[in-house]
C-alpha cells in the first residue's frame, strides 16, 4: 500500500510541476500586460 501511495504521490508531484512550467510559460510571454512600476522601484 505504501508503494502505491508513493507512485501515486510522485506522479501528482511530476504532472504539477510540468503544469506550473506551462503556466508560468504562457505568463512570460503576455506581453499584452505590462503593470506600471511603483515609482519606489524607480530609480
Amino acid at each position: 500500500m505504501k508503494k502505491i501511495n508513493a507512485k501515486v504521490l510522485m506522479t501528482l508531484a511530476a504532472v504539477a510541476t510540468v503544469f506550473a512550467s506551462l503556466v508560468s510559460t504562457s505568463a512570460c510571454f503576455g506581453f499584452t500586460y505590462q503593470p506600471e512600476e511603483p515609482e519606489c522601484l524607480r530609480d
